[in-house]
């Protein structure tokens, strides 16, 4: 019986017209003014497959294709012949192994991608799980290790940190953690957040805030990068791979160490976008909480974009690094303020006067 299907010698994409006939262990392929032989058991099913159609596959690269339908009396016949055929990633690799040096660099740039996505992506979202496990008993150890490390090169402002730490306790930031702020003499307009609840201050930009409610936003920004553990998540996935491989070889130990060692860095630590925009937003609501005037977060927003406008991207200023000031965060801390009004508070204001000598 003789059956029709479609042939591709391989050589060109020419598709021929064919009758095809079983004789023996054979298939008889007639196309056009050719002819060729296929023995049945070195044929194989390609995965170019779909719309009600099969194709298969035969030889060395560059392969010939016999293409019919699904549903045609050649695919039935082919049944008796042929092992089941092989579906989605099984018939990719099967081409792939059977398509040479073209089929190993395709199967290289497969790999390589994977590594790519996996490093890039997966790593460090496992990195930020592995930070979410460790306890807040040692993430505050952890926390005290990074202050000594970077605090103990710098001078302390004692009188304004005194009066800070005064500032602060007038703010129910509503967390358990165990908060201290430090004031420290530098000419770098930055404020950051450690592990375990504490909040390191630059004067430098204290001297570009003008009101206690500016003050106040800074805090309630950055105490919340404390109660998400944001400043953890954050080095776990800049020491991703490292934190990974002492998991799987079971040195949990050997975590702690890694973190206190970036120390001296984790000022200049960037948040991710989705880690800003909560500190912002959680931290409006620490005002909201306190009954304290919102506009605080926005003037607090534009003096500091004022600040970016001076410098080039090269010499922008620690804070204005790691917290980039963009017109969409003020608009959406704008947009969540609406409707909410602070009151004045006589206790915050003497204290920030203090603050501001």
């Amino acid at each position: 019986m003789e059956y029709v299907a479609i042939y591709y010698d391989g050589k060109t994409s020419q598709p021929y017209e064919a009758q095809v006939n079983f004789v023996g262990d054979r298939l008889i392929i007639k196309y056009g003014n050719g002819e060729v032989e296929w023995q049945i058991p070195k044929i194989e099913y390609s995965s170019f497959t779909g719309k009600g159609k099969t194709m298969l596959q035969y030889g060395d690269f560059p392969h010939q294709y016999l293409e019919f339908l699904l549903d045609s009396p050649l695919n039935k016949a082919l049944e008796n012949y042929l092992p089941k055929r092989r579906e989605g990633f099984w018939a990719f690799a099967n081409e792939l192994a059977g398509a040479g040096f073209r089929g190993l660099l395709i199967t290289i740039a497969i790999f390589v991608a994977i590594t790519v996505g996996f490093y890039f992506l997966l790593l460090p979202k496992i990195a930020e799980y592995v930070a979410a496990q460790i306890p807040v008993e040692t993430e505050v150890e952890l926390g005290k290790q990074f202050y000594d490390s970077f605090v103990g090169g710098k001078e302390i402002d004692q009188e304004r940190t005194k009066q800070l730490q005064i500032f602060a306790k007038k703010i129910d930031f509503q967390t358990k953690y165990p908060l201290k702020f430090t004031v420290v003499k530098d000419k770098q307009i930055n404020a950051f957040a450690l592990p375990g609840g504490n909040v390191v201050v630059f004067d430098a930009i204290l001297e570009k805030i003008k009101t206690p409610e500016e003050l106040a936003a800074l805090l309630s920004h950055e105490v919340t990068h404390v109660k998400e553990r944001h400043s953890l998540k954050g080095l776990s996935r800049s020491l991703a791979g490292s934190m990974v491989v002492s998991v799987i070889v079971g040195d949990m130990n050997s975590i702690g160490n890694i973190m206190v060692s970036q120390a001296n860095n984790i000022y200049e630590l960037g948040f991710t976008r989705e880690m800003e925009k909560e500190a912002d937003l959680e931290g409006l609501e620490i005002m909201f909480h306190n009954k304290l005037d919102p506009k605080g977060m926005t003037r607090l927003m534009e003096r500091l974009h004022e600040e970016e406008k001076k410098y080039g991207v090269d010499k922008m200023p620690a804070y204005l690094n790691s917290h980039p000031m963009t017109k969409e965060r003020i608009d959406y801390i704008n947009k969540e303020s609406k409707g909410h009004k602070g009151e004045k508070n006589k206790e915050l204001e003497e204290i920030w006067r203090k603050i501001e000598k």
